[in-house]
């Protein structure tokens, strides 16, 4: 069963950049691709910064981010935050994982 795992954090009304985002994406997302991830997007509304990844199966997350450079990746993304204004670990406002039960991607995303 494929999983879902969401990672919010609030941003105290800071504003997300284009370059945070990129750090995200260049750092999380391409290493989760490249390790069985199946996508990911990155949102932001006036309150706070939503991260979603889908993964085939949990062993494949888990593998992902119990790994010594996943450490290396939060490390990048914290510190991109952080120059923002916003403190990770101390905004994270919710982290979970569940399983996808319906989904449809539409034919050539």
């Amino acid at each position: 069963m494929p999983i879902a795992r969401y990672w919010v954090v609030k941003t105290g009304g800071n504003e997300v950049t284009e370059e945070m985002a990129n750090v995200w994406k260049n750092n999380f997302l391409e290493y989760a691709i490249e390790n069985g991830c199946i996508r990911g997007a990155l949102a932001a509304d006036d309150e706070r910064l939503i991260a979603v990844s889908i993964w085939p199966d949990l062993e494949t997350m888990n593998a992902v981010i119990e790994s010594d450079h996943y450490k290396v990746i939060g490390e990048a993304v914290a510190a991109s935050l952080g120059a923002g204004g916003i403190s990770i670990p101390d905004d994270i406002e919710l982290t979970c994982n569940g399983e996808i039960l319906t989904m449809v991607v539409p034919e050539g995303l």
